[in-house]
């Protein structure tokens, strides 16, 4: 009885933070500015920047001696200066330069590390290719369109949640009667003691 109450309490429970989530998205859709989200979100591009260089910056001065060792160090000081630049100095110019910086130079990486290390530079070198990429190609569009952007996006994300959580509470709610009902035809019938007697 007690496992039925928490599987019932579950769905439900998925059902109210569904809608809550929804209609925070919603809210927020009417109150959250563009440009503070811009900003916190290239504060965490910036942080995550400077510490995707610091492997290659710590591998620099190991290896300084050697040419691989100076690009590595020379590029992760860039990287790194980028970085802060985009968590103190933000500006459109400022944003395409990372941008760049972001595809050209880890793509340089790759092809110093030959026919044998490309591969494995790939793996290295994939997140902030990525991320160069989405800067480039979405950021002087967002900044010009921002805050509809940002409305229409939550505004549907909200209700989206919603209506998920709506449905995903009808369909749970519908194979746990069936389920509850499946188990009562299956339990045996108990006989009462007349009955016994009777037999």
């Amino acid at each position: 009885m007690s496992n039925k109450k928490n599987v019932l309490a579950n769905i439900i429970i998925s059902l109210i933070i569904g809608v809550i989530l929804g209609t925070l998205l919603v809210v927020l859709s009417n109150v959250l500015q563009f440009n503070d989200l811009l900003y916190w979100g290239l504060v965490v591009v910036g942080i995550i920047t400077i510490i995707s260089n610091v492997p290659s910056l710590i591998n620099g001065i190991m290896n300084i001696k050697t040419a691989v060792g100076i690009i590595d160090l020379i590029f992760s000081i860039l990287g790194i200066v980028l970085g802060c630049m985009l968590i103190f100095v933000q500006h459109e110019a400022v944003n395409i330069i990372l941008a760049v910086y972001l595809i050209a130079f880890p793509i340089v990486r790759i092809i110093l590390a030959g026919k044998n290390g490309w591969k494995d530079q790939i793996k290295k070198e994939w997140v902030r290719i990525l991320i160069g990429v989405l800067l480039l190609a979405f950021l002087p569009a967002l900044i010009g369109a921002g805050d509809n952007i940002l409305k229409i996006l939550l505004s549907v994300s909200g209700w989206v949640v919603i209506a998920l959580s709506v449905l995903f509470f009808v369909l749970s709610l519908v194979s746990y009667i069936k389920a509850v009902k499946n188990v009562e035809a299956a339990a045996p019938v108990e006989t009462t003691a007349e009955e016994t007697q009777a037999e």
